[in-house]
């Protein structure tokens, strides 16, 4: 019952916990990609400083006349204390680098890359990819504007190294545990909050390359660099084409959860406690009631007399015991009667077993007296032998109160004189009196025939039963009775006798069956087909219109 109430309260609260933690991760979603979209427009704003500058410095008259000494000096005042420089770059090569002390020349051999000369050809202002300084000797990324220098194209040029970039990480307000950082077009790392110096260059992971090749931004589970698994974001700068990356680790994402989560478990267990322990209080009464009731229902079953009614505890147990008094009263009221109606049936059917073994005999000396007048007559001892064997079923069936008898024994008891000279197998089969009664007859004029000219009338004869229940009707029976060891057979007889009228007309009356008889030299083998009426709806004995050979 604590299970009950407590259950859905605790699947609830893994639903709210559920929902609690894809919230979480919304709100983690929705801040990494306003912190990349915050990061772009952080590094926008300082390309578009140093994109200023190379304007401001564009229409110097000293620029556009080819006074380069009067240029640099405007170049050095222009940077003043940024972490950046100007370099004028020809065809030929630098012409002016403000990274080198006034007045030493840059070397001619340190041009400008072919693929920075084309986006200068283009006349527009372009931001490189992260590139190597000949000059500077480290990675670089410069802002490239066209300018006429004495009616020829240079290039001017904004210099700046990525450590330029690593500011705008804090001032973004990135936490220390998560991973910030800044790809090229390529691409390659330009800028990291951590690890710098170890990862720049390298190109972001695959799974962060796929995802960027797909979209512009997005969120993706992946793993940084060093391997730590992230929820990251990125988000692609429409201008410039760099890429900013936002990632915090996944555990810290877990641990932002468990507090609720352990709040949850805790609301859980308390509430599983109490309900427990609110239901051992009230089982220990309830158990209490049914035990007892239990105990009075053992007393009941065994018969004894019940223990007097108390009052007090639940309602219902009161209920159950008081319908089980009554139910015990009525009961042993009931067994009573039924006794006593046992008692009646088993008188009755033994006055009438008596009355129909008197009527056998009264038969039995009528026949006698009519006749051989008080002396043996030809024939009387097998109508003598017939009643004997129709007294037999009747006791038979007395056993069993008139309700059935098993086909086993009703063989085993015709064939009990020949002992182990009867062989029987077949399964338990239940007859109603009227087919017991009928196959007695029929077995017993099988059995009287065998014993005079069959497999029963040598010392070494023999006789099987065998009967098998149809797999298609079970209500129809299959018997096989077969005699070995006794005469040898030449022929069937030339007539039949009052045994076979007496068992064709028993099947065809009693039974709905018939019989067929082999004469094999070996022996006799007869085979019986009978259907035993319905359990359910059988007819009592003697409803059946007689056969009109019987």
């Amino acid at each position: 019952m604590a299970l009950c109430l407590v259950a859905p309260a605790i699947v609830f609260m893994a639903l709210l916990a559920r929902a609690e933690y894809g919230q979480s991760r919304a709100r983690y979603e929705q801040q990494l990609i306003a912190t990349t979209r915050a990061l772009g427009l952080a590094v926008d704003r300082q390309l578009a400083q140093g994109q200023s500058t190379l304007q401001a410095l564009a229409v110097s008259p000293a620029l556009a006349s080819g006074d380069l000494e009067s240029f640099e000096r405007q170049a050095r005042a222009a940077i003043g204390a940024h972490e950046a420089w100007i370099v004028l770059i020809s065809p030929r090569g630098q012409v002016v680098n403000t990274r080198l002390p006034p007045g030493q020349a840059p070397p001619r051999s340190a041009g400008l890359p072919p693929d920075r000369w084309a986006a200068v050809r283009t006349g527009r202002t372009t931001v490189s990819n992260l590139t190597f300084g000949t000059v500077a000797k480290q990675p670089i990324v410069a802002i490239d504007m066209p300018v006429i220098v004495a009616g020829e194209l240079y290039d001017l040029a904004y210099i700046q190294t990525p450590a330029a970039f690593a500011p705008l990480f804090s001032a973004q307000g990135v936490p220390h545990s998560w991973t910030a950082s800044i790809v090229d077009r390529n691409a390659h790392l330009v800028a990291r909050s951590k690890d710098q110096a170890k990862m720049l260059g390298r190109s972001a992971s695959k799974p962060m390359l796929a995802a960027m090749a797909r979209d512009n931004d997005g969120v993706l589970e992946t793993y940084t660099l060093d391997g730590t698994p992230t929820l990251s974001a990125f988000s692609r700068s429409p201008t410039y084409g760099w890429t900013f990356i936002v990632g915090v680790p996944r555990g810290e994402l877990e641990r932002a959860n468990l507090s609720s989560l352990t709040l949850l478990v805790t609301a859980g267990l308390v509430l599983l406690a109490i309900g427990t322990t609110a239901a051992l209080l009230f089982s220990r009464g309830i158990s209490r009631e049914v035990r007892a009731l239990v105990a009075d229902a053992r007393i009941m079953a065994s018969g004894g007399e019940m223990p007097a009614q108390t009052s007090g505890g639940l309602r219902e147990i009161g209920e159950v015991r008081t319908a089980l008094h009554a139910a015990s009263h009525q009961l042993r009221a009931r067994e009573a009667e039924e006794k006593r109606a046992n008692a009646r049936q088993q008188l009755m059917i033994n006055e009438l077993n008596h009355r129909v073994k008197n009527t056998l005999a009264t038969v039995q000396s009528l026949a006698l007296q009519s006749l051989g007048k008080g002396e043996a007559a030809p024939g009387f001892d097998a109508f003598n032998e017939r009643l004997y064997a129709l007294a037999r079923a009747h006791d038979l069936l007395t056993r069993t109160v008139w309700e059935s008898a098993d086909l086993a024994d009703v063989l085993r008891q015709t064939l009990e004189p020949y002992g182990d000279r009867a062989r029987l197998d077949g399964p338990p089969a239940a007859l109603p009196p009227s087919a017991a009664l009928a196959l007695s007859m029929v077995f017993h004029e099988l059995a009287t025939n065998a014993s005079k000219y069959g497999g029963l009338s040598t010392p070494n004869g023999r006789v099987e039963v065998t009967w098998r229940h149809d797999p298609l009707d079970p209500q129809r029976l299959a018997l096989r009775w077969v005699e070995s060891g006794g005469p040898r057979l030449s022929a069937a007889p030339e007539r039949k006798g009052f045994g076979s009228r007496l068992i064709a007309a028993s099947l065809r009356s009693e039974l709905k069956g018939e019989a067929a008889f082999e004469y094999l030299p070996t022996g006799l083998v007869c085979t019986l087909s009978v259907r035993l009426p319905d359990p359910s709806g059988a007819q009592a004995l003697g409803e059946d219109a007689p056969d009109a050979d019987a």
